[in-house]
């Protein structure tokens, strides 16, 4: 393990081996509506296979090598940003269209 990744794990220390999405939002400092996003994009990984409404778990260490990361991070960045320009931009639609 680089010491990188251990500084990443003792930030993670206070949480849990096993973290539930409202964990990872709470460690990554973002709201928990925008983790589905992240899993559907590829970039969190659940462990198992959970189904689709199911409560997915992701792991600490694999979370904490990601932090290491600036491209992984960049990547977040921009994944929730899309997921909301989206979001919005069909919200607009809805609202202009003529009746």
């Amino acid at each position: 393990m680089n010491p990188e990744s251990s500084l990443n794990l003792q930030a993670l220390g206070k949480y849990p081996v096993v973290m539930t999405k409202e964990k990872v939002a709470d460690a990554m400092g973002v709201p928990t509506h925008n983790i589905p996003p992240l899993v559907r994009a590829g970039l969190l990984k659940p462990l198992g296979h959970p189904g689709r409404y199911c409560v997915k778990h992701f792991s600490r260490d694999a979370l904490a090598e990601k932090f290491a990361s600036q491209e992984w991070l960049e990547k977040v960045m921009a994944a929730i940003h899309r997921h909301w320009r989206i979001k919005n931009a069909r919200k607009r639609s809805r609202q202009v269209q003529p009746a």
